[in-house]
């Protein structure tokens, strides 16, 4: 227990380092879940004056360029966990994604974005090796969008393949839990290379993408299989009576097993080639200090995977301008052992061997997943400055066969920056 003592210790005393200088900073706005109001005297907090210097042009009057700001993230955190399989932690996650024992460098990226000619939108960051050794690791997205108007936008580069279920939707800047959910990571094609078309209409909102099936370090020549996405939404806030009420169907095909598979894992490798056909009927509903993100997932499985679906359920609440609780439930079944604990952090957990035979069997693959985490998050600067933390409870059974039962608590908090 103290190694997590210890993670969270460090990390708020990191967020406390960044933060002090602006601790009179701004108010969040509890519509805008946590993202500064402006002031009406046209007073700039330290925050506010802070950020201002990453934007190096901004100008919507100028002919040519209109905007050009650095971007990135910084995203820190530590986990700690035990089960009936043992304990496991983010000491156990490789010596190359952390700072010391504990501290996890779970996301860090650094870009720019740009506005041209009033229409175009060029964009992209990297991710940046947490031991500098070397700086660079590999391009996250770079992307070349035309958008004339909100109602159609058309995007051709590399960029995160998220028009897929609600917890993808949102960004990792955003997220209200520490981690995504099983299903959704399952699920999840990743950063490909590719065109995608989007828009908005009234209350209308569409989005769909052709993009190869094969991660790289940099962009890909569709040398294998492809994915596409297409989702649809309305919001249905004026017919509710709510601040938002966004709902949308969204649908994922992969013509390839092997899709979103890479030999060299330091650029992510993911599940979601593995299932041929996928679809999301999500939510996500507004109304003062609440908020709601629902989802319910199903797919088919390439081949002899086995078919999945299941439900995630997110309610949050202010209990005061700054300070969000959080809950998440989430059950998933999937056919065949269709299910494997994820790899952050359930999977870490001592696997069987003859000195330990209570340890973790058949990689962590079950049938029935239930897990529910409760967690609170501190808004310092809206999203673009947060404390997080959350304890999650995971049950697995094993399915079909003797192993993968998994029973466990992991507990985790962490800071969040973006500019």
């Amino acid at each position: 227990m103290s190694s997590y003592f210890n993670t969270a210790l460090l990390t708020l005393a990191a967020a406390g380092f960044i933060a002090a200088p602006g601790m009179a900073g701004t108010t969040p706005d509890l519509s805008a879940a946590g993202t500064p109001a402006p002031d009406e005297t046209g007073h700039l907090s330290a925050y506010d004056r802070l950020w201002s210097h990453l934007t190096l042009v901004k100008d919507e009057n100028a002919s040519v360029l209109q905007e050009f700001s650095f971007q990135g993230r910084l995203q820190l955190q530590g986990a700690w966990g035990d089960s009936d399989r043992g304990s496991y932690g983010s000491n156990d996650r490789p010596a190359i994604n952390r700072w010391g024992d504990d501290v996890e460098v779970r996301r860090w990226r650094l870009g720019f974005k740009s506005k041209w000619y009033r229409v175009w939108k060029l964009e992209g960051q990297i991710d940046v090796n947490p031991d500098w050794d070397p700086f660079y690791k590999n391009i996250y997205d770079l992307a070349l969008t035309y958008a004339p108007s909100d109602q159609g936008n058309v995007t051709v580069g590399k960029f995160k393949t998220n028009n897929f279920g609600v917890e993808q939707f949102i960004s990792s800047k955003d997220i209200l839990t520490m981690e995504r959910g099983l299903l959704s990571n399952a699920l999840f094609a990743g950063e490909l290379t590719g065109v995608r078309f989007s828009g908005k209409k009234n209350n209308w909102i569409y989005a769909a993408s052709y993009t190869s099936g094969a991660l790289d370090q940099e962009f890909d020549g569709f040398s294998g299989g492809t994915y596409i996405q297409a989702s649809l939404g309305y919001d249905f806030h004026e017919k509710l009576g709510l601040e938002k009420a966004l709902v949308k169907f969204d649908w994922q095909h992969s013509s390839r097993a092997t899709n979103s598979q890479v030999a060299d894992d330091r650029f992510g490798t993911y599940s979601g080639g593995l299932y041929e056909d996928a679809f999301s009927l999500n939510g996500h509903f507004e109304q003062g200090r609440w908020n709601l993100y629902t989802d319910l997932l199903a797919a088919q499985g390439h081949g002899t995977t086995g078919d999945v679906w299941g439900v995630i359920l997110t309610p949050s609440y202010y209990i005061t301008t700054g300070l969000q609780a959080v809950m998440r439930y989430q059950y998933a079944n999937g056919d065949n052992d269709g299910l494997r604990l994820q790899s952050r952090y359930e999977r870490l957990a001592p696997a069987y061997k003859p000195g330990t035979p209570d340890g973790l069997r058949d990689g962590g693959r079950g049938e029935n997943y239930h897990a529910l985490y409760l967690g609170l998050n501190y808004y310092l600067y809206g999203h673009k400055l947060k404390l997080m933390g959350g304890i999650e409870y995971h049950d697995m059974d094993n399915g079909n066969d003797t192993g993968g039962a998994f029973e466990g608590w992991t507990a985790s908090a962490g800071m969040r920056v973006f500019f």
